[in-house]
């Protein structure tokens, strides 16, 4: 499980450097990063709580990072990240 959230996060950091670099993409773009920051979201809450500290600081980084992307995808990462600390991360960054 830990290999799988390392390869998602690395994804969803990847596309959001992406669209940082080059400008909005399309929906269909934002959509599958959407999808697998879900998925990510769902393996912490359900079996990866104890791993949410090693990658704690690099999650919150992609919430300020994606700030102001279009199509509402720094909204969504603003909301799942929330999620994420309200749950999980249990006091100061």
């Amino acid at each position: 499980m830990e290999g799988a959230i390392e390869l998602m996060l690395t994804y969803v950091e990847s596309g959001t450097d992406f669209t940082r670099q080059f400008g909005d993409i399309n929906a269909a773009y934002y959509n599958s990063l959407e999808s697998v920051m879900n998925e990510m979201v769902q393996l912490f809450r359900k079996e990866g709580g104890e791993l949410y500290p090693r990658v704690r600081k690099r999650i919150r980084h992609l919430e300020t990072h994606a700030d102001h992307i279009g199509w509402d995808y720094g909204d969504y990462l603003r909301e799942q990240v929330g999620f994420l600390e309200n749950e999980l991360g249990g006091g100061s960054p």
